[in-house]
């Protein structure tokens, strides 16, 4: 089954004819109303709605996944069948295609960014594929190079911290990682270093993220950061969320606010917990 554009339809079927296959019918066509309705000679032989009919469709994996999961999680996302859910889409403010980093890098010096990685840790050939593009030197470094002296970060104008399971997360998401550099001295010191000079930015993807979270004792600004902790569906939690790039002191987002966009998100422990100003305990933020 093909879902293809009306204009496109003669030269779908046009190209199946040629492979020998003529026996290609249109079945039907997508339209703006929640009604879905089965004709046979102009005569309507079923009528039914979109919100019935993907109820009937997700109700018995709602009552597994409110057995398996958290139910109050899998009721709230059964509840949202009804919702007249617009989908995803991109709104940008700025052009894709531009070179932004041209003026800065036309002096044919590249800045060098040490893609971190630990034990477990996944996808730094993808980020370092991604900095390179963007007109980076992009260096591999592990932490291993860090603690043994190897690497120095003061050569370094970025850090990014790649995804993965950083000790399997044994200690929680990112912990492991994050404790191998703040209990050691010679790495805490380096970090601390990097994050209090002017001239540096830091990322931190998935796992990455997770670990830099924990060292906001040493980044200055960060004391109102987030921990991430299990997620309330108790699941690992692979989805395509609609995001909005609000206005932020962030370098990365610089020229992007305004823009909503599809974005990939893969956690088992995504859900930010927020230390509370009071002494009663935390302020929770739910991310699933």
């Amino acid at each position: 089954m093909l879902q293809v554009r009306a204009a496109d339809v003669a030269a779908v079927q046009a190209r199946f004819a040629d492979a020998g296959c003529t026996n290609v019918v249109v079945l039907g066509r997508i339209t703006s109303e929640q009604d879905f309705v089965i004709r046979k000679d102009g005569e309507v032989i079923y009528r039914s709605t979109r919100t019935t009919l993907q109820t009937l469709w997700a109700k018995t994996s709602y009552h597994i996944q409110s057995l398996r999961d958290n139910p109050e999680c899998a009721a709230q996302e059964f509840q949202t069948i009804p919702a007249d859910d617009p989908g995803l889409s991109a709104k940008l403010t700025y052009d894709p295609s531009a070179d932004i980093s041209a003026p800065y890098l036309n002096l044919g010096v590249k800045p060098k960014v040490a893609i971190l990685r630990e034990q477990g840790v996944n996808g730094q050939i993808e980020m370092a594929a991604a900095f390179t593009r963007a007109g980076f030197a992009a260096v591999d470094v592990h932490m291993s190079d860090i603690l043994s002296g190897r690497v120095d970060l003061n050569t370094f104008k970025g850090v990014a911290a790649c995804g993965g399971f950083s000790y399997g997360d044994v200690l929680g998401a990112g912990e492991g990682w994050a404790k191998t550099i703040l209990f050691n001295s010679q790495a805490r010191d380096a970090f601390a270093a990097f994050f209090q000079r002017g001239d540096t930015f830091s990322l931190g993807v998935c796992n990455g993220c997770q670990m830099m979270s924990n060292l906001k004792s040493l980044i200055p600004g960060a004391d109102h950061w987030p921990r991430f902790v299990r997620n309330l569906s108790e699941q690992f939690e692979a989805r395509v969320s609609l995001v909005r790039i609000e206005k932020s002191p962030s370098v990365l987002f610089n020229g992007m606010v305004g823009s909503h966009l599809p974005v990939a998100v893969a956690h088992g422990e995504g859900r930010a917990e927020f230390v509370d100003d009071e002494p009663s305990g935390f302020v929770i933020k739910a991310v699933w």
